[in-house]
């Protein structure tokens, strides 16, 4: 496939048009699959329409590069079998670089079919031609066991208040220190490492500290200053 296309002036305004007013507003919807994921990021709800649109909120969430996503953005047109058809990608993404990108979101069992794949790359051609990447996402990647349970820990932690006395002193101990674990935090503070790791969680979730999330957070886990600190 050719170069990117820079999107057009109406493409570039539908995508900013998109995080206010949705191309599809679930919230009327009657179905029985409806979600509502409250975003650390985004400070508000985010509907979604399937259960596993749910989770891949979690990982845009907390993806440092990142900068804001929402549900159900766009409606754009995609020719098949000499049909024109529109569609509505599951979310769109804005990175800190300025890019956006379009996200669908499908079960394993989905994405494997024939028919999905002759469809799938129609609505990748429909989305280049307006100047758009769009991916794919699966089951797979969205539900790994220690990545998702990881970013369920940071959600649950996450606060949108102002940093308190006590981030301050976990983040001029960083300054000072350099790379620690929870539990030599806590000794070095004379505290609970368990105490801790909550603090912890939530400056993770603000790209404050960053760790690796390809295995569980623990007291052993080693924390470092982040991209935003």
């Amino acid at each position: 496939m050719s170069a990117l296309p820079y999107p057009s002036t109406a493409t570039l305004i539908a995508l900013e048009n998109a995080f206010v007013t949705p191309a599809r507003n679930l919230t009327k919807s009657r179905g029985k699959n409806i979600h509502r994921y409250v975003s650390a990021k985004m400070g508000k709800r985010v509907t979604v329409e399937s259960f596993l649109e749910c989770p891949a909120c979690y990982h845009f969430d907390f993806e440092p590069s990142i900068v804001r996503f929402c549900s159900q953005p766009i409606r754009f047109s995609y020719c098949l079998n000499g049909k024109i058809h529109t569609y509505v990608p599951d979310f769109l993404v804005q990175f800190d670089t300025g890019e956006f990108k379009l996200y669908e979101v499908k079960s394993d069992m989905e994405s494997s079919k024939e028919e999905f794949q002759c469809e799938w790359e129609a609505k990748v051609q429909g989305a280049f031609e307006s100047g758009l990447e769009l991916e794919l996402v699966t089951e797979e990647e969205i539900l790994d066991e220690v990545i998702f349970s990881n970013l369920k820990l940071l959600h649950r932690y996450a606060s949108r208040d102002n940093l308190n006395h006590f981030h301050q002193t976990l983040l001029a101990t960083f300054k000072l220190n350099g790379t620690q674990t929870a539990k030599s935090l806590g000794h070095h503070l004379g505290l609970n490492g368990r105490k801790i790791l909550p603090f912890l969680c939530d400056l993770l979730s603000r790209n404050l500290l960053q760790t690796s999330l390809e295995t569980p957070l623990s007291l052993e886990s080693e924390f470092e200053l982040g991209c935003y600190a």
